[in-house]
């Protein structure tokens, strides 16, 4: 608490003369610096009470007491969501029970994309020759004409009525079954045909088409754009020789995940298109149909159909490269990005602002399933796995785009564990009491920057942070550093003081190693008592942090290698990172290879015996809101685990005896023991042995053994119930339903727990929420909120209908 003017400043400095001339000096100065901190706390108190005032600025605990001065009802969860509620009260009671209250009240409750339709209005009518209703604005089905893109939204046209033709459906006419841009909202939250009555009682994710029922639709997964980024270039296509008329010469084929060229898979990817739902805009608006935070339908990116919109989905910007190289000139101010999902970033020259053409396709044969050839400056997209081809009509064109295309895509996950593009705190500026020496990594400026980063770091007096300020793909080779140590099977990285290497805000970049990570201290074994003093006091504190970084392999990587080999510091710790397990599902349908992510053995790895003897640590792993492969993790190390996801392969169903999430790292994991354990919030495919184990929050998919289970406790945890052998537990679940939307890692709901898995899972873990990775969204609470409140804002007889897109 630090006041604006101390007291002693304010002091006449006649006073202040005199203070400093009596012995000892400064007692006045030393006497006002103890009252001064109690004046402080009342001043920040007095602030404090007036900012309680306004539900912008209170404390969290003072929502409640607000909402009851206007007669709300005590709801508990995200706080955000809590002050939204509160805020908006009055609003939403004023426009009860119209669409535009129910969607900003289901955003303010959740922040997930909602959109809301009268199922009343998609029934079929019989009309009355006295009460007729035709069509309006066209041929049916084509009315509504934002399905078409004939008419786009814009702050100067706002009128609700139009905006909500995209939840009427059409008064007659026929299904339009040769336009699949039209056929593929059916059955979709913007579903324009009409539909039979649904006399069935609600339920849960299922459309009842009823007079009292209105549904809504809700995008829960969370989307992310990164911003900038360099696609895997897999080859051109030369068919200068078959080409004819307007056919593309040159094909170039491109994989959107990033990484390095050469792997023999690449992992799909699924593309998303971004939120563009506004809550602010007044009148409300309901949410448009292709301005949803929700997969890109391959038939709306189809030019030439009807109802094909792909200027919605996908946007090409001409950029000179020779701008990007500048480091004067930021990066995202050099490019222009548009509000698309995918946006293609094309080089100048030889490109220029010419009209480009696209369509949504079936890219897992490459150009060969096309059903037509690729015209020159077409673009065809295949987003349900994020490939790729660009038809050019001359060589030059085609090379350009292999070595300069940038592009600009958006994804989808559960929640922020994992590597994503998220909002992040500025880099320290001091570690541990040390002031920090930062080094800023940009690809554009130096693509090998971060190589370069790393040299001499065994010789740095100071901790060292690295932070990368792009997404683009980073190569590794510890074995090019300067004067690496070969030690413990490899090239290591020898650390004087710590290392941190993070994404700046707002950016993902990609870290392809050429073998795995090894960290050491530079100096271990001192020649005399005090230098062995001082090297100890280094090795105490020795951290290496890794943040916000996508760890992956390059195609020659060492067979069966983890990415991170030794760790003989004080403390690795992996924050909002994710080190590739492998396990995507390829296009052949099957799984990829699962592959470790850590193997770190005891003893240390120190080729010196003396050396060996004076690491007297006992390294601590820290794993938090991070995705993993196989940890296999000797007794001499210990292992945390907050809001983490470990994988190895084995799903609910499926057979895990061999597959080790979690065991000993230098002997057969079927009879070692991993570390001791500390767990909040973790879910773990696969089996796990441990030597102790305590904590609250995790699911356990397959076989848990704890070695010493007579020390440690778990609560609110799930277990599978299969030879476990567990230590002390409390308000767990053993053998129940458990289902995931997704157990592949790389899908968009990837560990997302489904609506049928028992509630006790879903609703009793800590904090009254979920089990699992991703309790800590409170998922739990933001359902049974908008339960409570639609009991206070819909009118009577009305059945909503809550419907999970994602």
């Amino acid at each position: 608490m630090s006041p604006r003017v101390s007291l002693y400043n304010r002091l006449p400095e006649i006073y202040q003369i005199k203070d400093a001339e009596q012995l000892p000096a400064g007692q006045l100065q030393h006497y006002l610096e103890l009252v001064e901190f109690i004046y402080s706390a009342i001043h920040e108190n007095i602030e404090s009470l007036y900012h309680d005032l306004f539900i912008d600025t209170c404390d969290d605990w003072v929502i409640p007491y607000i909402g009851d001065l206007l007669g709300t009802s005590a709801l508990k969860g995200d706080p955000l969501t809590l002050r939204a509620d509160v805020a908006d009260t009055i609003a939403l009671r004023r426009r009860k029970g119209t669409l535009g209250a129910i969607e900003r009240l289901t955003y303010n409750l959740t922040r997930w994309g909602v959109h809301c339709v009268e199922l009343r209005e998609n029934l079929v009518w019989h009309q009355h020759l006295n009460h007729q209703r035709p069509d309006e604005g066209g041929k049916p089905p084509y009315r509504d004409r934002f399905l078409t893109g004939e008419l786009q939204p814009s702050p100067t046209l706002n009128r609700p009525d139009l905006h909500r033709q995209a939840n009427q459906a059409v008064r007659g006419g026929t299904v339009p079954v040769r336009d699949p841009a039209l056929l593929s909202l059916l059955n979709t939250p913007f579903d324009p045909f009409a539909h039979l009555p649904d006399l069935k009682p609600p339920a849960l994710g299922n459309i009842r088409y009823n007079l009292p029922n209105p549904a809504i639709f809700l995008w829960r997964l969370a989307t992310y754009r990164v911003d900038i980024s360099r696609p895997v270039m897999q080859g051109i296509t030369d068919r200068s020789g078959t080409a004819t008329g307007s056919q593309a010469t040159f094909i170039v084929r491109l994989d959107v995940h990033p990484g390095e060229a050469g792997r023999s898979y690449t992992e799909p990817v699924r593309l998303f298109n971004t939120a563009r739902f506004d809550p602010e805009r007044q009148p409300p608006v309901v949410s448009l149909v292709d301005e949803t935070p929700g997969p890109i339908p391959p038939a709306r990116l189809t030019q030439g159909s009807i109802a094909g919109v792909p200027t919605q989905y996908v946007s090409v910007e001409i950029y000179d490269p020779a701008s990007l190289v500048d480091p004067n000139n930021p990066v995202l101010e050099v490019l222009n990005l548009s509000e698309a999902g995918l946006q293609f970033h094309l080089p100048q020259p030889p490109f220029l602002a010419e009209d480009w053409t696209f369509r949504g396709a079936n890219l897992c044969a490459w150009e060969a399933g096309l059903r037509s050839p690729l015209n020159n400056r077409e673009i065809a997209i295949d987003p349900l796995i994020g490939r790729v081809v660009i038809g050019v009509a001359t060589e030059a064109e085609a090379t350009a785009l292999q070595e300069r295309l940038l592009l600009t895509y958006t994804s989808a996950a559960v929640g922020p564990v994992g590597a994503h593009p998220i909002s992040r705190a500025s880099a320290p500026q001091t570690w541990l009491g040390e002031p920090v020496t930062t080094v800023v990594v940009n690809y554009h400026h130096n693509p090998n920057g971060l190589q370069e980063a790393l040299h001499d770091i065994a010789d740095l007096t100071t901790p060292l942070v690295i932070e990368i300020r792009d997404s683009m793909t980073h190569v590794l080779d510890l074995g090019a550093i300067s004067n690496p140590v070969l030690e413990a099977g490899g090239a290591n990285l020898q650390l004087n003081r710590s290392l941190i290497i993070r994404a700046s805000s707002g950016q993902r970049p990609t870290i392809v190693l050429t073998q795995p990570l090894r960290f050491r201290p530079t100096h271990v074994v001192g020649t005399t008592p005090e230098e062995q003093a001082q090297f100890d006091a280094v090795m105490d504190r020795l951290t290496v942090r890794l943040e916000g970084l996508y760890l992956t392999r390059r195609h020659d990587f060492p067979a069966d290698e983890p990415l991170i080999a030794r760790a003989a510091l004080d403390r690795l710790e992996l924050m909002g990172c994710t080190l590739d397990p492998g396990g995507f599902q390829q296009l052949s349908g099957d799984r990829a290879p699962i592959q470790p992510s850590l193997r770190l053995q005891q003893p240390y790895g120190f080729a010196d015996a003396d050396a060996e003897r004076e690491f007297k640590q006992t390294p601590q792993i820290i794993i938090q809101r991070t995705i993993t492969g196989p940890l296999l993790i000797d007794t001499g190390y210990s292992l945390s685990l907050t809001d983490a996801i470990l994988d190895a392969g084995a799903g609910v169903n499926d057979d895990a005896l061999s597959r080790f999430a979690v065991s000993s790292g230098g002997t057969d994991p079927a009879s070692g023991w991993g570390p001791p354990t500390t767990v909040s919030g973790v879910t773990v495919f696969g089996r796990m042995r441990v030597e102790t184990l305590q904590g609250k929050g995790g699911i356990w998919v397959h076989r848990l053994e704890v070695l010493n289970n007579q020390t440690g406790c778990l609560k609110f945890s799930y277990f599978s119930g299969q030879g476990d052998r567990l230590p002390q537990n409390h308000a767990c679940v053993t053998g129940a339903t458990l289902r995931f939307v997704s157990e592949v890692f790389g899908q968009p709901a990837y560990a997302q727990l489904d609506s049928t898995t028992d509630f006790r899972v879903l609703e009793q873990g800590p904090n009254e929420d979920a089990m699992g990775a991703f309790g800590f969204l409170l998922e739990a609470h933001k359902w049974r909120n908008l339960q409570i409140r639609y009991r206070e804002f819909m009118p009577v007889g009305i059945r909503p209908l809550l419907i999970p897109v994602t």
